[in-house]
């Protein structure tokens, strides 16, 4: 933005960063053991460049899908999107085009329904439908970059519409976010992907996953939030190098996952889609100055001014001869 320094983004997209390090916490419990490790995999990513048409996503699909080697991106059921879930009393599911019913996806988001109505008070989940608008330059949400690929995508977050103002404020700060709803927003999300994992779906099960010792942690997810909304983190500001910032998510989220690495992407020097410029911080200057009034009154004074000693110069003689009648000595009578 504008001013990227002054940008601190708790809420958007602070919260759910620290939703998907929490859940990567939560749910890494369950692939420690044999008899409790899902069949399915699960991949996390944090990407920078959000702000930017979600730029840092862009360029990681790019890489995994076009690569050689092969991906499991191709084969996902879905990918889902966290954005601004710090808050709230109801949960969007925005999707660019409504899942097949039976599908991965369609199912998560019954579970994730009948979760929310299950929490005290209960947290409603409803589904919002936007078809991706090519012609605009920036992108709505960031499963649209999935979902421009084909592959099923979808974005959680406590926002109804895009055009929410609170997502580019400079007045986004950590007093946005309740800690308390968040982490309510992240149980709900993690036993519906509980529920999916280990397919009790179907049944309607009320089996409570993330409980006694798998429990959410309250503090733990308070505490990455205060980390992420002490500093800001524009795109432009960890271009620079591998950042201490990006260095301390990376150490986070291999204590509980394998195969954790970060990517830098280099623009095109010949046809870049970005130009960061490098000055972040600036120091602006304010003067008072006097009204544009006064300036006139000043030149209206030393105009009179001026006029009144070119008339006494080019009426000097004038002047002279009052002068001298004032000055002559009166006469005395005897």
């Amino acid at each position: 933005g504008i001013s990227p320094a002054l940008a601190f983004g708790a809420d958007s997209n602070g919260s759910g960063v620290a939703a998907l390090l929490e859940l990567a916490r939560l749910l890494s419990m369950l692939y420690t053991s044999s008899r409790t490790h899902p069949q399915f995999n699960l991949v996390f990513l944090v990407s920078a460049g959000g702000k930017f048409n979600y730029h840092g996503t862009k360029k990681w699909i790019e890489d995994n899908i076009d690569s050689s080697e092969g991906s499991l991106l191709a084969d996902s059921l879905f990918t889902m999107c966290l954005d601004s879930i710090g808050s709230g009393d109801e949960l969007y599911l925005h999707v660019s085009k409504p899942p097949k019913e039976g599908s991965a996806a369609a199912r998560l988001f019954a579970e994730l329904e009948r979760v929310g109505a299950g929490m005290e008070p209960p947290l409603k989940v409803s589904m919002m439908h936007k078809k991706i608008n090519l012609a605009d330059e920036v992108l709505a949400w960031e499963h649209e970059r999935f979902s421009m690929r084909r592959l099923p995508a979808f974005t959680v977050s406590r926002l109804p519409s895009h055009r929410a103002t609170s997502r580019s404020s400079i007045f986004d700060t950590r007093e946005k976010v309740q800690t308390a709803k968040l982490a309510r927003n992240v149980k709900v999300i993690a036993e519906a992907l509980a529920h999916l994992l280990y397919n009790t779906t179907l049944d309607g099960s009320d089996v409570e996953v993330f409980r006694d010792s798998l429990a959410l942690q309250e503090d733990y997810l308070g505490a990455w939030v205060d980390f992420l909304a002490s500093q800001p983190r524009g795109a432009q500001l960890l271009a620079k190098g591998k950042s201490p910032l990006v260095a301390t998510l990376e150490q986070g989220l291999a204590r509980h996952l394998k195969g954790v690495k970060a990517s830098t992407f280099r623009p095109d020097k010949r046809d870049p889609e970005l130009v960061f410029y490098d000055t972040s911080v600036a120091v602006m200057n304010a003067y008072s100055v006097k009204p544009a009034v006064f300036d006139l009154f000043l030149a209206a004074l030393i105009g009179a001014y001026l006029g009144t000693v070119y008339l006494i110069v080019v009426n000097f003689h004038h002047v002279q001869r009052l002068v001298a009648l004032f000055s002559q000595p009166k006469a005395k009578v005897n």
